[in-house]
């Protein structure tokens, strides 16, 4: 049985939120991207609900989620990353939290001359937020301007 848009909002509405819809989206806002790859800095986003470990971790609120994020160092030892987001099936992420939150790759992918440099600061959201006004008029923002703040351009989004 295939899982639908519709499906999700009719789960998501019976289990706490019965205002909730999906945001539909009808433009995407693009940049070209100004120089060349490997002369670029990047930042890896991910909504795997990463958080440096002694941090506080997401809150999934009761169903609703957790539009706030996490700031998480470009050089950070990977054993020192945990998740939590209990929306997801995490049996691969527990094995190597690559599968999550890339961080290694793009480490690789910079001293391999494929791109540039890399943010100092990567971010992680949880991916489940059912009430999606605070994520997008305050944080998403905020991660934005920090992410202009530190010339990136361009990030590698990876979706949970």
């Amino acid at each position: 049985m295939a899982v639908t848009l519709e499906k999700v909002e009719e789960y998501v509405r019976s289990h706490g939120n019965p205002d909730f819809r999906f945001e539909r989206n009808e433009t995407v806002p693009f940049v070209p991207l100004a120089r060349k790859v490997s002369e670029a800095k990047g930042a890896l986003i991910t909504t795997g609900g990463v958080f440096v470990k002694g941090f506080p971790p997401f809150n999934d609120n009761f169903g609703v989620g957790d539009p706030s994020y996490r700031e998480i160092p470009s050089d950070i030892k990977v054993d020192l990353l945990s998740r939590y987001h209990e929306h997801y099936d995490h049996t691969n992420a527990a094995k190597d939290i690559n599968c999550v939150f890339p961080v290694e790759r793009m480490r690789e992918l910079r001293s391999g001359g494929t791109i540039g440099s890399l943010a100092e600061t990567f971010y992680s959201f949880m991916g489940f937020v059912t009430v999606t006004r605070p994520l997008k008029v305050v944080t998403a923002p905020d991660v934005a301007r920090k992410l202009h703040r530190e010339s990136v351009d361009f990030a590698i989004l990876v979706p949970v």
